[in-house]
């Protein structure tokens, strides 16, 4: 390997390296058994909430940040893409 390839390797891996940790989303089994067990209010809950900021364009997910349940979705508002945050368990949004 070339010493110009092996230093844009390692460039490669320490970038990767560098990103936070990617929050980890659950499957819709899981989220059932959630709500079901009253971790989380259901995602019909929260969609008057999500609708009343903007038009949905991506799937809401219930992800873990960092031990807090949100759902996590992506809106258009006033013709700018917004990454919204629903807390699992109250409800509120945030941005």
């Amino acid at each position: 390997m070339s010493r110009i390839a092996a230093h844009l390797l390692a460039l490669g891996l320490t970038a990767c390296c560098a990103l936070p940790a990617a929050a980890a989303c659950y499957g819709p089994l899981q989220i059932r058994q959630m709500v079901v067990q009253g971790q989380a209010i259901p995602l019909s809950s929260v969609l008057p909430q999500i609708n009343a900021v903007g038009q949905p364009i991506s799937v809401p997910r219930l992800c873990d940040d960092g031990g807090s349940l949100a759902y996590e979705v992506d809106v258009v508002q006033g013709g700018s893409v917004v990454h919204l945050r629903v807390d699992a368990h109250s409800g509120a949004v945030s941005r």
